[in-house]
């Protein structure tokens, strides 16, 4: 039988898999408005501001607001020593 805390670090594992998804069907460039639990995009805009009125004007009154990054590209994160 998996231990609680196995079973919320699958979720939370889970759940930054889903956002990564939802991230990368953005367009590029863009600021996104994200549900309040981050699992739907409620608007996109050329700029912060843009993207915060249209989630406003949409009933959204608890989002996330971010931006995609210009290119997607792997990175490695050492430790450093």
């Amino acid at each position: 039988m998996a231990s609680r805390a196995s079973m919320i670090m699958a979720q939370q594992g889970e759940n930054e898999s889903r956002r990564l998804e939802l991230l990368r069907s953005a367009p590029m460039n863009s600021w996104l408005a994200l549900s309040e639990d981050e699992t739907r995009i409620v608007a996109i805009g050329k700029t912060f501001m843009e993207a915060e009125a249209i989630a406003k004007q949409s009933g959204e009154t608890n989002f996330v607001i971010t931006r995609t990054p210009d290119k997607w590209m792997s990175r490695a994160l050492l430790p450093i020593r």
